[in-house]
């Protein structure tokens, strides 16, 4: 069996030596038809909580703390995390909001 995929955080500048922004996050994901890329502009004091299948979260601008199942992660502009599939809940400070760009590789029958 399988683990679960482990929450892990990079920078992006181990990526890329593109600027981070949502089309450079774009030319990561290609072709296009086979991911969905979606930009979340978060307010200050934000709590968003739901369900994630496994992809990938840019952060383009300020600062948030992201959780998926149990694992945490304080997230500031120009990291990339990779998540696991599970619940998630994204916190934003009161100070600052904070934008985000999460990717997902589609499942094969909807990247035809």
């Amino acid at each position: 069996m399988m683990e679960p995929k482990q929450l892990t955080v990079r920078r992006w500048s181990e990526l890329s030596s593109k600027p981070l922004s949502e089309e450079s996050v774009r030319a990561l994901h290609l072709p296009a038809r086979k991911y969905r890329v979606s930009v979340n502009r978060y307010s200050p004091g934000a709590d968003i909580a739901g369900g994630m299948r496994a992809g990938t979260c840019y952060v383009l601008a300020g600062h948030c703390q992201i959780e998926f199942g149990t694992q945490v992660a304080q997230l500031a502009a120009g990291d990339v995390a990779e998540f696991p599939a599970d619940s998630f809940r994204v916190v934003v400070s009161r100070e600052a909001g904070c934008v985000v760009v999460f990717a997902w590789e589609l499942p094969e029958e909807f990247a035809r």
